[in-house]
């Protein structure tokens, strides 16, 4: 029961990002925000050179786009677990399938290169099914804007 009432407790944190409505399309508002890397709060960021900043447009529906205008700062939230699930796409699952095929491979017989290529040519058939499905994990993946 803990590890239940665990995952629970994490999908109900919020994930929230400060941003400015770049641009308004039909029912779609799009948000840029500035994702900095650890390193970019520094104090001494300005001097090592190693601070990262990145500039994002976000797409979020909405029901009423004429509520907001060009230029306006929002806040916009959403779950805590869609970045552990947009990982888990991303990087887990492209890595489980890279080394299942590389050791299948290899404990067929196939010589290290060969199984090497096959293991990287298996993340092909996985990046086009994941383009394919890209309208249905982006409904799952949305943020909203945070009621102001």
């Amino acid at each position: 029961m803990r590890v239940l009432s665990g995952i629970k407790c994490m999908k109900e944190r919020m994930i929230e990002h400060r941003g400015v409505v770049e641009q308004i399309v039909s029912h779609t508002i799009k948000v840029a925000i500035v994702q900095e890397s650890a390193c970019a709060a520094c104090a001494a960021a300005q001097f090592c050179h190693s601070s990262e900043k990145e500039k994002k447009v976000i797409d979020i529906p909405v029901q009423d786009a004429s509520r907001y205008q060009v230029g306006q700062p929002v806040t916009i939230v959403g779950e805590l677990g869609l970045g552990l699930r947009a990982a888990l796409w991303a990087y887990v699952a492209p890595l489980v399938l890279l080394m299942a095929v590389l050791m299948t491979a290899s404990s067929l017989g196939c010589g290290a290169g060969m199984s090497a290529l096959l293991a990287l040519g298996s993340l092909l058939p996985y990046y086009i099914i994941l383009y394919a499905l890209r309208d249905k994990l982006q409904k799952r993946f949305t943020f909203r804007i945070k009621n102001q």
